[in-house]
């Protein structure tokens, strides 16, 4: 991924219970289908024992059908939507997923889709297709098409309760589409630009940190990205921004756990490539148990969020550099008084 040389010391003479740990690992990390791309190369009398491999290549072609299955449903919705003249841009899953070497592999949870404008228009095309619209929450829709869960974001960030966080908004929404448009591969699917991918993947990586911790997806994401855009990003703008947002911290140890473990090479002078802060980063991420797909309520999982903020509260002072009673305190106040935010 990384190029240099096929790690083979590493797998030399491991147990099957070994084997089944890196398999549960890999799993819970969200990297199981990159993980067997090493897996697979390896030579024939180093790999897993049989049971373990063909679980492993099985589980890998799921994820393969489910993103094919996925990835064409979501074509057909931005094909339909740009028929009655809306732009739909794709954030996290679908957009990381195109900087990866097989974008398969990147493992696609659901649509993460913005229409600016055309916010509600695009609820009302899919209900009239015959998908459920759930507009509960103020962030964005929830919409269910042919096994396909949109994400339909009537803002990228969780703007509520803070004029700092809908100036960010305000930011992000101009940045979104860069001057020259580029979509996944033949589809009507717009990728952003990369200062939009750096600063918004930076941002809701550090929402989950505070509040459930990160998998190692999240930062291989951030690798990638770096690898295929770094010297396309205003690394002075990005900066800015990430401390006025209190990001930095989050950001520079991404890029250290991304140059230390996966062996990125940084050439732009511009990015900062050390942390004191990485090791507890990962270490952190290798340990915690995230809720997605907990199947919590709504009300249980903002429950488990709170307690985790207290529980794990160096995140917010030493990463985020907030009080996270303070946070606690406005988000709580936001949730009863600013319901149905607006820029």
């Amino acid at each position: 991924m990384f190029g240099g040389e096929l790690p083979v010391g590493m797998f030399e003479a491991m147990s099957a219970e070994e084997w089944k740990g890196l398999f549960r690992m890999s799993a819970k990390q969200g990297v199981l289908a990159i993980v067997y791309e090493v897996v697979s190369q390896l030579p024939r009398d180093m790999q897993p024992p049989r049971q373990i491999n063909l679980r492993w290549a099985v589980s890998v072609e799921a994820i393969e059908n489910r993103y094919d299955l996925q990835r064409r449903t979501s074509a057909l919705l931005a094909e339909m939507f740009a028929e009655q003249g809306l732009q739909t841009v794709v954030m996290k899953g679908l957009a990381m997923g195109t900087y990866y070497p097989e974008p398969r592999h990147r493992e696609f949870g659901d649509l993460d889709c913005f229409l600016g404008e055309g916010y509600e228009q695009a609820n009302q095309i899919c209900e009239q297709l015959g998908a459920k619209v759930d507009r509960g929450y103020y962030k964005d829709a929830v919409i269910r098409y042919r096994g396909l869960l949109v994400e339909n974001h009537r803002f990228f960030l969780p703007i509520r309760g803070s004029r700092q966080m809908k100036a960010f908004e305000r930011y992000l929404e101009g940045i979104a589409v860069g001057s020259e448009v580029r979509y996944v591969d033949d589809t009507k699917l717009i990728i952003p630009s990369p200062l939009f991918n750096a600063l918004f993947l930076t941002m809701h990586g550090v929402n989950h940190f505070v509040s459930e911790g990160i998998k190692l997806r999240h930062i291989l994401d951030w690798a990638l990205l770096l690898k295929a855009e770094q010297h396309n990003i205003d690394w002075k703008e990005f900066y800015a921004w990430a401390d006025r947002m209190h990001l930095t911290r989050f950001a520079n140890a991404l890029t250290a756990i991304s140059i230390e473990r996966f062996g990125l090479k940084v050439e732009h002078p511009d990015i900062v490539a050390a942390s004191p802060y990485a090791e507890r980063i990962l270490k952190d991420c290798l340990q915690s148990d995230t809720l997605f797909n907990k199947g919590y309520s709504a009300w249980k999982g903002r429950f488990v969020q709170i307690k985790n903020r207290i529980t794990s509260s160096w995140r917010y002072h030493k990463i985020y550099q907030k009080s996270v009673v303070v946070e606690i305190i406005r988000s709580v106040w936001a949730f009863f008084f600013e319901r149905n935010p607006q820029l």
